[in-house]
This record gives C-alpha cells, sequence and structure tokens, in this order.
C-alpha cells in the first residue's frame, strides 16, 4: 500500500546530488513507497543536513560525480563521523574502478542511475531495514543509560560496563574533568540488578575535612558537640544499592584504613557507637588523577587503590573521540532550546566543523556550555562558524583554545570561501556562463557577479565544448 503521508516512525532517507530534477524524480518514488526523503542538492548541504538530522536518518543516497566536493569526499565525510548511517552510491557512469574505490571507502553498495524503479528499491529496501535494526540495537543501549555519542571506543566502554555491572567488583573509572565519569558510574548502576537500590553519590573534594568522617559513616547522638541527632551516612544510605566516590583520589589520608576495613568486612561503625551495622554496598568511584603517583607520593593507600581498582574503565578526552561532539552538540542545542523555550534551531556545517577542530580542554562541560551560550547569541535558527568563534574568543582568556580558535576559524573561512566558489561555479555553468543569466538566478546585478568572480579567482573558460 502506497503512503504518501510519512509517520514518525517512517524510516528517513536522504538524497545527495547535484541534479535537481534527478532529485525530485527519485524523491517522489521514494515518498510514493512510504519513505520520508530529504534532499539536497549538492555534497556541502548534504553534510550540513547530516550535521542537525543524523540521529533521524536511515540511509543515504549519494551521487557519485558532483562539481565541487564530490562523492567520494561526501562519502569519507560519512564514515568519518556518521559511520552507523550506511550510504549507497549512485554514478551515471560504468566504472567499475570508481565503484571499487567507493566501496573501500565505506559504501554499503552502488546503483546506476539507469536502473529501474524496481532494481533501486530493491537496493534500497534491506539497506534501510539494516541500519534500523542496526542503529535500533546500538542506540537503544546508549540512550537508556543516558549517553550520547557514536565513537567506537565509548561503544566499547559501554560494553565492558555491561560485563562488569552483573557483579560486585568495584569499578575505577578515570579521566581528565568533564568527560562524564559521573554519567558512566550512573549508567553502571542502571545496567546492574542493583538499580532499584539507592545510587549514593559523595563527591570527596567538597565536604569538609571536619565533618567527612561523619558524612561517610555517620554519628549517633552526643557523638561530638552539636550532634543533637543521629545522622545516617552514607555508606548507610548506600546498603542494597551504589555508593560512588566522585574524586576518590582527594580522600583523606588519615580515613583510608577506616574505609578500607569497611568495603573487607561490610560493616560500619558510626562515630560514637561500639557496635557495627552490616551493609551491603557496591562501589564505584572515579578520579581525574594518576592514583599510581599518589601512591608512592604517599597521598594515597596502595591496598586500599587496589581494593576499588577491580576493573578500570577510561574515558578518553573529547580531543581524541573527535567524532562525538557532532551528536553531543545537537543533544545539547535541543535540549538547551527546549529547556528554554526557544525556538528550534540547528547547527550549520561550518559549525560543526570548527567544533571539531578545538581541543575541549574543559571537555563535555565546556562543549555545553560553549553550545548554549552560541544558541542565546546567534540570531538566525542555523547557528553558523561565525557564532561559534565569537563564543570561544570571548573564553579564550580562561582556557587554551585561543591560538586553536584564531587557526580554525581562518581553516573554517577557506572551507567557506571555497564552497561559495563552487556553488557559483556550479551556477555559471548551468547557465552556460552566461553572466546576465547567472546573476538573475541568483537575484543580484550583473557587476556584483563579476566583483565576486574575481574575488573567488573564478575566469570564464574560453572555449567549452
Amino acid at each position: 500500500m502506497l503512503n504518501d503521508q510519512p509517520g514518525l516512525n517512517t524510516p528517513k532517507i536522504l538524497l545527495i546530488d547535484d541534479d535537481r530534477n534527478f532529485l525530485d524524480t527519485v524523491a517522489e518514488l521514494l515518498r510514493r513507497t512510504g519513505y520520508d526523503v530529504m534532499t539536497a542538492e549538492g555534497g556541502g548541504r548534504g553534510l550540513e543536513l547530516l550535521g542537525s538530522e543524523a540521529s533521524s536518518i536511515a540511509l543515504v543516497l549519494l551521487d557519485m560525480r558532483m562539481p565541487g566536493m564530490d562523492g567520494l569526499e561526501v562519502l569519507e565525510r560519512i564514515v568519518r563521523f556518521h559511520p552507523s548511517i550506511p550510504v549507497i552510491m549512485l554514478t551515471g557512469e560504468n566504472s567499475i574502478d570508481l565503484v571499487v574505490r567507493a566501496m573501500k571507502a565505506g559504501a554499503t553498495n552502488y546503483i546506476y542511475k539507469g536502473s529501474s524503479p524496481y532494481e533501486l528499491l530493491t537496493a534500497v529496501k534491506p539497506a534501510v531495514e539494516r541500519s534500523a535494526s542496526e542503529r535500533s540495537s546500538a542506540d537503544e543501549r546508549l540512550e537508556r543509560y543516558g549517553i550520547v555519542g557514536r565513537s567506537q571506543v565509548i561503544r566499547s566502554i559501554i560494553k565492558d560496563a555491561e560485563m562488569c555491572a552483573a557483579s560486585m567488583i568495584s569499578v575505577l573509572i578515570t579521566g581528565e574533568t568533564g568527560v562524564g565519569k559521573d554519567l558512566l558510574a550512573r549508567a553502571i548502576h542502571t545496567m546492574s540488578p542493583r538499580q532499584p537500590k539507592p545510587f549514593v553519590v559523595l563527591d570527596v573534594p567538597n565536604i569538609p575535612a571536619t565533618m567527612f568522617e561523619s558524612e561517610l559513616f555517620g554519628h549517633t547522638r552526643g557523638a561530638f558537640t552539636g550532634a543533637a541527632d543521629a545522622k545516617t551516612g552514607m555508606v548507610q544510605a548506600a546498603d542494597g544499592g551504589t555508593l560512588f566516590l566522585d574524586e576518590i583520589g582527594e580522600f583523606p589520608i588519615e580515613l583510608q584504613a577506616k574505609f578500607l576495613r569497611v568495603l573487607d568486612s561490610q560493616s560500619v561503625r558510626r562515630l560514637g557507637s561500639v557496635t557495627s551495622e552490616s551493609v551491603d554496598i557496591r562501589i564505584i568511584s572515579a578520579t581525574n588523577r594518576n592514583l599510581l603517583e599518589a601512591v608512592r607520593a604517599r597521598e594515597f593507600r596502595e591496598d586500599l587503590l587496589y581494593r576499588l581498582r577491580g576493573i578500570e574503565l577510561h574515558i578518553p578526552p573529547l580531543r581524541e573521540r573527535r567524532e562525538d561532539i557532532g551528536p553531543l552538540a545537537i543533544h545539547f542545542l535541543q535540549t538547551f532550546a527546549s529547556r528554554n523555550s526557544l525556538p528550534p534551531k540547528r547547527l550549520g556545517a561550518s559549525a560543526i566543523a570548527l567544533l571539531e577542530r578545538q581541543r575541549w580542554p574543559g571537555n563535555i562541560r565546556e562543549l555545553r556550555r560553549s553550545i548554549e551560550a552560541a544558541a542565546v547569541m546567534s540570531p538566525g535558527e542555523q547557528i553558523e562558524h561565525t557564532d561559534f568563534a565569537r563564543v570561544l574568543e570571548r573564553s579564550a582568556p580562561f582556557n587554551s583554545t585561543e591560538v586553536t580558535v584564531v587557526q580554525d576559524y581562518n581553516d573554517v573561512q577557506m572551507m567557506a570561501r571555497q564552497t561559495k566558489k563552487d556553488e557559483l561555479i556550479k551556477i555559471l555553468d548551468r547557465n552556460d556562463w552566461n553572466i546576465t543569466r547567472a546573476a538573475a538566478e541568483l537575484d543580484i546585478d550583473r557587476s556584483t557577479l563579476s566583483k565576486q568572480m574575481k574575488n573567488l579567482g573564478i575566469n570564464k573558460p574560453k572555449l567549452r565544448l
């Protein structure tokens, strides 16, 4: 049965080609077959749509030959930044060499433009079904635990977390500040049989030294001056569940031996009490410090370290998993706009390119702050690289991104210049290099177009065959 009104669960296909007539024809065929279709006239526009819509796209149909950014270049970027989206290449020529190159670069399949509608649909259907199945399995696991990312390293970390979640083994999560260690800790608790029980967070650096023992182990009434009532410690509060020790490297050295006894005996004695209480707790801890160096400096007990490090999971910094930056940026933008009742906004391809080139010393926290600032400061529906360059330059005195921003801004400017040049050449070519007609299509006067051609180094060919 044909479906002209795609629903919420209809598979979405992105069709990228420089031929508007071909786009319209194929899009109509796919829509009448029941697919939701987005079209992009050119590689740059296609990557721009992927930047904002990747999470909903099940398949890309990509023309092999396009002016400016050709199909193979677009394919390489899709495979790099959106590896879970399958790509079927469309070719108008019978070139085995091009097909082989595309398949080696990561294309799922290829089809000739002169193929029948039946052959096209026969190639599309299994690719969409496989994409939906694989994405559902992988993305459901990440979304279930509140984690955003597409990199292989994040998927591997989640798999490792799932394997150790079922047991009582202690987990130590390492990584720089802002990489999401607390999110992974909560995910491990959610994966485990202890999920219905408490997940208690002990923010180690933010507890005053004089109150640390009482906060952790609890106290009886009258245990010390000011203890008017008995208090349950975080160890007891986590009974049956998980105790998460954030920044464990700051744990007071004088209390480490007592805490180790609690872990070994699974019992705790409150301050002022002579009896112990049995507890059943699972320990997850996190640190941005090198605890082995802390052991050598006698700032951390070696036996406690080995007790905490049953399994160690390391989260790399954002600069080492740049393919996660785009999905994270889109997620933060959508979340911020929704929570603040802002009109929907999207990220331009040049904006994502700029974000992916930053070092992000503050990792995910810094990225999120930059996204929110750009969402507020950008006037239009689409956030461009200029909006982010302005935000990043303002924050440069507080971090180490200043040099990177200037360099990346120039890189993106060059990319934008080349994109504009390619688009003008395409329009001129479509109008047989008749400057008057091309200017009319662009809705500018002839002299303005001539100046743009001169500035971009575009010369009218002397002979056209």
